[in-house]
């Protein structure tokens, strides 16, 4: 399991996109092909993760949301 946080990931994914726009999405080095992540992929996955860091702050500041769940007997 990692241990990184949504907002860690959340800067990974926007250092990549910003790589994907100023260069190439794909190369050839030694005989083999590569491809960096497709630009759409990499939205989806921006605005998810800033979505769950948001959550992350806000249950950090002690604004989470707390689910009480009370059982009748």
């Amino acid at each position: 399991m990692s241990t990184e946080t949504y907002a860690e990931r959340l800067i990974k994914v926007r250092v990549a996109i910003d790589k994907l726009l100023t260069g190439s999405q794909s190369w050839s080095f030694n005989g083999r092909q590569y491809t960096r992540a497709n630009i759409f992929t990499l939205e989806r996955m921006e605005r998810h993760y800033a979505k769950m860091a948001a959550i992350e702050k806000r249950a950090a500041s002690g604004r989470g949301r707390n689910r009480i769940r009370y059982v009748g007997f």
